[in-house]
This record gives C-alpha cells, sequence and structure tokens, in this order.
C-alpha cells in the first residue's frame, strides 16, 4: 500500500472513537472480535467467516456461506489477494458513512462493501487487546467486515437511502474481498503457503498500522 491510502484514513478515521455512522447504524461496543463468536481457524472455504458474521448481525449463517461461495467461485483467493485495492473509493465510501465530510448521495453495493472493511479494521484493532487476543485472525476480521455491510445496508434502506439495483448480497461480498484482500496483502500480498497461519492479534495490528 503506498503511503497516500494511510494518510487519507488517519484523516477519515481521525481520533474520534465517539463517531457513529450516518443512518443509525450502531455498531458492537468493546473489544473486537466480540467474545460471542468464535473466529475458527483460517479455512480455505471462509466458512468460519460466516459463522463469525452470522453471530453480529441479522442474517444467519447461511446467507453468509452463500455469499462466500460466491465470492471464490468468481475469484480464488490466490487472485484476490494479488488484486489491488481502490484507496480511493474505499475511503471516500468509509468517509461517507463513517466520517463527518461532504460525500452523501445514495449509497451503492460498492460504496457499502468497501465502508464496512475499513470500519472493521479500525473496530478490530481499537479493542481491549487482551481480551481480543487469540481471537483474530482472517475469518474473524472478514466475518465482522460483512456483518459490519450487513448493518449498514439495512440502515441505508430503512431511510431509502440506496441507490437503484443496489442489494445487500452484493454489498457483503465486497466487504468481505476488500476484507480479505487487506489481510492477506497484511501476510505479504497472496494467499500463498501459510497465509492463513500465525495471523491473530499480531497480525492484524501490524495490518492496522498501514491504515491507522
Amino acid at each position: 500500500m503506498d503511503k497516500l491510502l494511510g494518510k487519507a484514513v488517519d484523516k477519515v478515521f481521525g481520533d474520534d472513537d465517539d463517531k457513529r455512522p450516518q443512518g443509525g447504524n450502531v455498531t458492537h461496543g468493546g473489544a473486537y472480535p466480540p467474545s460471542g463468536g468464535a473466529s475458527h481457524d483460517d479455512d480455505e472455504d471462509l466458512q468460519g467467516a460466516a459463522s463469525v458474521a452470522a453471530g453480529h448481525a441479522p442474517e444467519d449463517q447461511d446467507f453468509f456461506k452463500d455469499v462466500l461461495g460466491s465470492l471464490l467461485q468468481e475469484k480464488p483467493k490466490a487472485q484476490i489477494g494479488n488484486e489491488d485495492i481502490d484507496e480511493k473509493h474505499t475511503i471516500e465510501s468509509h468517509k461517507q458513512f463513517f466520517g463527518s465530510g461532504d460525500s452523501q448521495g445514495p449509497a451503492s453495493s460498492s460504496s457499502v462493501g468497501s465502508a464496512a472493511a475499513l470500519q472493521a479494521l479500525k473496530l478490530f484493532t481499537s479493542g481491549d487487546q487482551g481480551q481480543a487476543q487469540g481471537k483474530g485472525g482472517q475469518n474473524a476480521f472478514v466475518g465482522l467486515a460483512m456483518a459490519q455491510a450487513a448493518k449498514l445496508f439495512d440502515a441505508q434502506a430503512s431511510q431509502g437511502n440506496v441507490e437503484p439495483g443496489a442489494d445487500k448480497q452484493s454489498a457483503v461480498k465486497k466487504a468481505g474481498e476488500t476484507a480479505l484482500k487487506l489481510y492477506l496483502k497484511s501476510k505479504g500480498g497472496s494467499a500463498g503457503a501459510g497465509a492463513g497461519a500465525g495471523g491473530g492479534l499480531d497480525g492484524l495490528l501490524g495490518l492496522a498500522s498501514k491504515f491507522l
């Protein structure tokens, strides 16, 4: 990641932990991952991420399994890890929903998913590190991002602030894809051997240091 993204995300996030997403989306407080969901092993098909997401969103595990299945059918993990992140779009999307900038307008599936992934990064690394120790990793991070996307989409839809053609499944898929890119890049840029191992809190803190 180049330095532009890190600097821009600093401006988006700022130091105000009391910011809430526009539209009434209230996020979980305390340490992340929350203690209510197991992170599971960093399995190749990300089914553990579906379990985590279902523990923190209204949708059931099958919903998130279907989304992940669709994502991985379109793009193998190795391809996702090697793709670049649209930095400008991701930052501006987060600012639209979680910041205090001027970015307004109907929510698209892509903007909701991208914003949710960066919000998950912030939440995942800003809790009580002692409580979070041992509960981090690929599945917990991707699951949190997908749950954030599902809740953010609902909040925007309840206000009629959703772009025609936008749908929750696509928003959640985008969040999962962006979060997986961030995680895999923090592990060396791809889903190669060992990409899912040894992440935990240390790996996620290393990831956050690139952006926050």
